[in-house]
């Protein structure tokens, strides 16, 4: 057999195997770990949070549980978010987040791109001791749970709670559960290259 056909047969054998692992991986953005970049380096301050007006665009979001039935288990996803002029909601969106890799209730479609019931919303409420200053922010996941005709006081929930907001990042930890957490853990959003 000619050296140079073995050659190249072994080079696009490499090749196959190298987009195969990349497949498997989950499309894993580059530097979107939770143990890598700016997720890593992240430290929660309350400080930051008065910088929510700055989240609207796009986001590669990656999920990790720490606990509940899928510990240690990571999914990633893609997440948008659109203004909202509502009092203690500025931003609704949506995600391809995959809930069950984690263990996470799925309340309706976290794609939903509808506004009067979308897949994801930011709801901010104030600081008592700062008035004026978002106290706590968090992004609700599911169409069910965020529909604009009914209130929900209480049933499954699967909620991420911003802890720090940089430049082009913000993250946290996220709790699932019905009466109480089933699953927890942590989560980063890295604004993409797209927005």
């Amino acid at each position: 057999m000619n050296s140079s056909i073995v050659i190249r047969v072994a080079t696009l054998a490499g090749v196959a195997t190298g987009l195969g692992l990349a497949a498997c991986s989950g499309n894993q953005p580059p530097d979107q770990t939770l143990d890598s970049g700016v997720c890593a380096t992240a430290t929660p301050d309350p400080s930051t949070l008065a910088r929510v007006a700055e989240l609207g665009g796009d986001y590669d979001l990656v999920v990790r549980a720490r606990s509940g039935e899928r510990s240690t288990r990571t999914t990633h996803g893609e997440l948008r978010l659109v203004p909202r002029d509502s009092v203690g909601v500025p931003f609704y969106g949506w995600t391809d987040l995959s809930l069950d890799e984690i263990g996470a209730h799925r309340l309706g479609d976290p794609s939903s791109t509808d506004r009067s019931a979308p897949g994801v919303l930011v709801l901010t409420s104030p600081d008592a001791a700062s008035p004026g200053m978002p106290g706590s922010v968090t992004l609700r996941i599911g169409s069910q749970a965020n529909r604009s005709d009914i209130v929900r006081f209480d049933g499954a929930y699967t909620v991420l709670y911003v802890r720090w907001i940089e430049t082009n990042a913000f993250g946290g930890d996220w709790t699932s559960g019905v009466t109480g957490p089933e699953a927890e853990g942590e989560f980063c959003a890295v604004r993409s290259n797209s927005s």
